[in-house]
């Protein structure tokens, strides 16, 4: 059984309601990395002889004041990282933390940066351990016949995540931040899937589009289909006799050969075989990990039905970009997934919610999505046109680019926002190079059916 590496100190109530501590979405008592904790006297006493716990987040309590809970906390083990959270830090309360020697005090977005952050490297550190075939047979059906989505994944027995190193919140300079990250973090490649809530929302043109956007803005990109029954990646690349993911699983040595090809990036084919994605599913944390120490950004696609695969890719993502199309089904079929995620475990965290198809006379606008999700941010990808689906049948992805079409233009917009160090390049820079016909030219309106 994997032991719990931080605590998480909260009143009843907020551990009930996850989103009052800024982590909407979550099912804090599924995560084995995480022990919880209500009650002042409980927490000391279980805490005070635990050497497992590395880390220690002090939100809220029911018996007494955060701060004196934090400081007894503190006295009881000097060893061991103290860190509150505080949404209106005043001077006072400033000063005897750092009397009491707490280590940090989070806002709450800092808070959920570091909950993020914990819960990924632990996720990082479960697929280093062999697979364990379940007992019993095939996982119980989910929603709408679906499998279910696996629930967050535990830390292997024995790991030590770099816990003792937290990227501080508050004031610190970003800096500091980012020296006190793990050092393995810089090594691993951008997992960027790409999901959606229900099919024809424009998945497979996003994920392609974003990876050749992201190796031609600098990154060595990696394609990742991981749509495992119907993927069609290749096709649309117009890429012949690919690699494919059963095929590395079976012979990694393959993947030594896997490169970007010029403003192409490499690209990790879906299998051949439908019957193949169970077992590509079981052996992927261990394939996900190679292939991010291998490339700098991993823009993966994913099918329609949601299903095991996305669980692992969701768990292990950097950022995960969720599509939504002008249809007011794709908005519910959203909301609905979300749920799925809640009821499993699976961080919504690094989900950035992005409307597809924006423009004047859209129906929905990204105010209307953004007011359907309770107020999340919803990003926009502008409407490209039939521009893009006939360049994209005539394998003119390179075309797109050079003609600066809308779509292209607010993905590389959206890629510069979302990935680190990325490069975002002056639109001089791509044009010149394009068809006569499409360069300076509106998008088409698309046909319709």
């Amino acid at each position: 059984m994997s032991m719990p590496l931080v605590a998480l100190c909260a009143d009843e109530e907020s551990l009930r309601n996850p989103e009052m501590l800024g982590l909407g979405g979550e099912n804090l008592a599924a995560q084995s990395w995480l022990q919880l904790f209500s009650s002042a006297e409980q927490a000391r006493c279980s805490l005070r002889n635990d050497t497992g716990i590395q880390e220690v987040w002090v939100a809220s309590c029911d018996e007494v004041a955060p701060i004196n809970l934090a400081a007894a906390l503190k006295r009881d083990r000097r060893d061991r990282r103290v860190c509150m959270l505080s949404a209106q830090e005043s001077g006072s309360l400033r000063s005897r933390a750092s009397a009491a020697g707490i280590d940090a005090s989070f806002t709450r977005q800092a808070f959920v940066e570091r909950y993020a952050l914990c819960k990924q490297i632990a996720m990082s550190a479960s697929a280093s351990a062999p697979v364990q075939p379940a007992s019993g047979g095939s996982a119980p059906a989910g929603p709408a016949g679906a499998s279910a989505v696996a629930p967050a994944c535990a830390p292997a027995k024995g790991a030590q995540p770099a816990f003792a190193q937290p990227a501080y919140g508050g004031a610190q300079p970003q800096a500091q931040q980012q020296a006190s990250a793990p050092a393995q973090g810089n090594s691993r490649g951008f997992l960027l899937p790409v999901v959606s809530g229900s099919g024809g929302a424009g998945k497979s043109t996003v994920a392609l589009l974003a990876a050749y956007a992201a190796q031609r803005m600098g990154k060595n990109t990696l394609l990742l289909d991981f749509d495992l029954q119907f993927g069609d990646m290749a096709e649309l690349a117009g890429v012949q006799h690919p690699l494919r993911i059963d095929e590395a699983i079976a012979n990694p040595e393959r993947l030594t050969g896997l490169q970007p090809q010029g403003n192409a990036p490499a690209l990790l084919a879906a299998p051949l075989h439908i019957d193949a994605a169970e077992a590509v599913v079981a052996q992927a944390p261990a394939l996900l990990e190679t292939l991010r120490g291998r490339f700098d950004v991993i823009v993966a696609n994913t099918g329609g039905a949601w299903a095991e695969q996305h669980a692992v890719l969701l768990e292990r993502s950097s950022k995960a970009l969720f599509l939504i199309d002008q249809r007011m089904s794709s908005v519910y079929a959203c909301k609905r997934a979300l749920d799925l995620c809640a009821r499993c475990g699976i961080a919504v965290n690094p989900l950035l919610f992005v409307l597809n198809g924006c423009g004047k006379g859209a129906p929905l606008s990204s105010m209307d999505v953004s007011c359907a999700l309770k107020g999340a941010h919803v990003h926009e990808l502008a409407d490209g046109g039939a521009d893009v689906e006939d360049m994209l049948a005539a394998h003119g992805i390179e075309e797109l680019f050079d003609a600066r079409n809308e779509l292209v233009a607010s993905i590389e917009q959206l890629l510069a926002e979302v990935i680190p160090g990325m490069q975002g390049s002056q639109p001089g820079e791509r044009e010149g190079a394009g068809l006569p016909f499409l360069r300076g030219k509106k998008p088409r309106k698309r046909r319709r059916a």
